[in-house]
């Protein structure tokens, strides 16, 4: 997929340098460091309860009638 990006000129002229040492192409780079940045920021998916205690939590809730004017 082909998109622009705009950076700071000083930023990019980093990422040329660094790219170049690593023998690499500033897009090469990008698609590196944008990979492993998500990869560290991965969301581990929540357990979803059984529909048992799904079923529970409700009649636990309906059960206990309306929430105001409670004491």
């Amino acid at each position: 997929m082909a998109m622009t990006l705009r950076l700071p000129e000083q930023l990019a002229a980093r990422g040329r340098r660094h790219a170049a040492e690593l023998g690499i192409s500033l897009n090469g780079l990008l698609a590196i460091a944008l990979s492993e940045y998500l990869d560290k920021r991965k969301v581990e998916p929540r357990a979803m309860p059984s529909p048992q205690a799904l079923a529970k939590a409700i009649a636990q809730q309906v059960n206990a009638g309306p929430a105001r004017g409670r004491r």
